[in-house]
């Protein structure tokens, strides 16, 4: 049987952040405790979901990106889990990057690809405690290509709405310009830290 492109580049980002941000600069803050609990988790359900009816979306972040309300609709690239920040994260990928990753032509990623990074505060299953699953929100990051709007930041526009209330840094150019040095290195990769898979 003739696979299909599809069936062949279906794939998937192995970051550690998938990783597509690994930079500490724009890691987002996790309890001193680490782990979190099932009642932890329990209380932070309940309070999203007495809040949702009312969503509004975050405010735009300095450099002109806005959070894209649409991302829960998007497909995903890639899951990991970070021992480093306790956390569990997953990549969601608009269509131009969907498009690039399922042909094989995001070095370098088209522009108008974006990215968008969910991260959770990680807990075991009570019923499988080998199992590391989401717990609370810790923050949603995005990176945006498009090498003129962001010629200063390699061509990235990078962005963090932190917690589950999604506010933006309090600093937000100088997590911006940590992104930048920690991703600097990886030119041959289009500054992205990024190990493609296979979906079967």
């Amino acid at each position: 049987m003739k696979k299909s492109r599809w069936s062949i580049w279906r794939v998937v980002f192995s970051v550690g952040l998938v990783v597509f941000v690994a930079c500490s600069a724009m890691a987002v803050s996790v309890p001193d405790d680490g782990i979190s609990t099932f009642e932890e988790w329990e209380k932070a359900f309940k309070d999203w979901n007495s809040t949702r009816s009312g969503w509004k979306p975050p405010k735009m972040a300095p450099n002109k990106l806005p959070f894209p309300t649409d991302y829960r609709d998007w497909q995903v690239l890639s899951v990991s889990h970070r021992e480093d920040r306790a956390s569990v994260r997953v990549v969601l990928g608009n269509d131009v990057a969907m498009r690039a990753a399922r042909q094989k032509e995001f070095i370098p990623w088209p522009d108008g690809a974006m990215l968008v990074k969910v991260l959770w505060r990680q807990r075991r299953l009570p019923t499988w405690q080998d199992s590391w699953v989401p717990s609370e929100i810790l923050g949603v990051g995005i990176m945006y290509k498009d090498s003129v709007q962001f010629a200063d930041t390699l061509g990235w526009g990078f962005a963090l709405w932190q917690t589950s209330e999604l506010t933006l840094p309090e600093d937000f150019n100088t997590d911006v310009q940590g992104c930048v040095k920690c991703h600097a290195p990886l030119k041959d990769s289009d500054y992205v830290f990024t190990v493609p898979a296979i979906f079967p």
